[in-house]
C-alpha cells in the first residue's frame, strides 16, 4: 500500500512540474540580451532592438487581441528598431478565410508605426502565398526584404539591414551589402537560420523559426528542430570568428499547443559596435 501510495504521489509531483512549467513558458515575457560586435567604424554605436517571431496566429479574436496587446507592450519600451522575422500565421490548412485573416495581421503589425521596422517572410507565410503577403504588408507601410537591403533611418542614425528569404522554403539567396553601408551599422535578418551559414555570410544575423526547440526535455534536450543550422545555433546567441547569430525563441506554438522549456518571448537585444 505505501508503494501504491509514494507512485501516486511521485506522478502527481511530476505531473504537477510539467503542467506549472507549461503553463509558465506559454506566457510571453520579454527576454534582455547585450550583443557586443567589433568593426571599424570611426566611433562607436549602440541600439536598442526589439525582435518578434514565430507569432503563429489562429483564427479569432482572442487571439488576436493578445497580438495587438503585445505590439502595444513592445511599442511602449520605445526601442530604436523593430524586426519581425517570420512565421505571422498559424498553419494555412487550419485558417478558414487567409485573405481575411492576413490583413488582420498586417493591421495589427502597423500598429508599431511610426517606430522604424522591417520584416521578413517565414515558412508558413511562404506556405501560403507570399506574393499576397508582401501586397498586404506594403498596403500598411510595412516593408518586407526578400534577399535585398534597406537603409533604416533610427533616431540613432542610419542602419543597414539585409533581409534573406527563408533558406526553409528554399527562398533564400545571397546578396551583399551595397557600399552606401560600410561606415554605418550592419544587420541581417532572415527566419531560418540556416541561411547564416552560408559560407558568404558574415557579421550579426538575427533569426526565429526553431521555437528554440518548442519542447526541450531536461537532459535529452529539444525533441525537434527544423532547421539545417548547426545545433548550437538553434536557441539564443552563437559566435564564431564571421558571424554572430541570435535566435529567439518566438511566442508562438506549432504542431503542438504547448512549450517547455523553451519560453515564449520576445526579445529586446541592445546591441553595441565598438
Amino acid at each position: 500500500m505505501k508503494k501504491v501510495i509514494l507512485v501516486i504521489l511521485l506522478f502527481s509531483a511530476v505531473f504537477s512540474y510539467f503542467f506549472i512549467s507549461i503553463n509558465r513558458d506559454l506566457k510571453t515575457k520579454r527576454n534582455t540580451k547585450v550583443i557586443s560586435l567589433s568593426d571599424t567604424f570611426k566611433r562607436s554605436h549602440s541600439l536598442s532592438v526589439a525582435v518578434i517571431g514565430d507569432i503563429h496566429l489562429p483564427d479569432g479574436q482572442e487571439p488576436l487581441d493578445e497580438f495587438k496587446n503585445l505590439i502595444l507592450e513592445i511599442k511602449s519600451t520605445q526601442p530604436d528598431l523593430v524586426l519581425f522575422v517570420g512565421d505571422y500565421t498559424s498553419s494555412p490548412r487550419a485558417v478558414t478565410d487567409m485573405t481575411s485573416h492576413r490583413k488582420n495581421i498586417a493591421n495589427t503589425m502597423k500598429m508599431i508605426n511610426p517606430l522604424p521596422s522591417v520584416l521578413v517572410l517565414g515558412n508558413y507565410e511562404s506556405w501560403s502565398s507570399p506574393e499576397k503577403w508582401i501586397s498586404e504588408f506594403n498596403l500598411v507601410n510595412l516593408k518586407v526584404l526578400e534577399n535585398e537591403t534597406l537603409q533604416i533611418q533610427t533616431v540613432k542614425g542610419p542602419v543597414c539591414v539585409r533581409g534573406f528569404g527563408d533558406k526553409f522554403t528554399e527562398r533564400y539567396e545571397y546578396v551583399d551589402f551595397p557600399v552606401t553601408c560600410k561606415s554605418i551599422p550592419r544587420l541581417t535578418i532572415t527566419h531560418d537560420p540556416a541561411a547564416a551559414f552560408d559560407g558568404q555570410v558574415a557579421g550579426l544575423v538575427i533569426a526565429g523559426h526553431t521555437h528554440c526547440g518548442q519542447v526541450r526535455l531536461p537532459f535529452f534536450g529539444p525533441l525537434w528542430v527544423p532547421s539545417d543550422a548547426p545545433p548550437a545555433a538553434h536557441c539564443g546567441l552563437y559566435v564564431d570568428d564571421e558571424k554572430t547569430v541570435f535566435v529567439t525563441s518566438g511566442v508562438g506554438t506549432s504542431i503542438l499547443p504547448l512549450r517547455f522549456g523553451a519560453p515564449s518571448q520576445w526579445d529586446e537585444l541592445n546591441i553595441f559596435w565598438n
